[in-house]
């Protein structure tokens, strides 16, 4: 059961950027994707494959509404 305030989804696919890596989530229960960017560093060890799982999480007063 996903904690208060996760967003539940699967890696669908993961893109090198050099500096970023961009990871896509498609969100459960359907709507848009979502991309997490990563800033890569060397202390970051943390491999993920596409199909796994995934929650993201954030704190409240870093979401923004942009208007269409």
């Amino acid at each position: 059961d996903p904690a208060k305030g996760t967003i539940a989804g699967t890696l669908s696919n993961i893109v090198y950027f050099g500096t970023d890596t961009h990871y896509h989530v498609k969100l459960d229960g359907g709507g848009e994707n979502f991309i997490v960017r990563h800033q890569n560093s060397r202390s970051s060890a943390v491999t993920y494959e596409t199909g796994v799982k995934v929650g993201i999480q954030f704190e409240e007063d870093a979401a923004r509404v942009l208007k269409d």
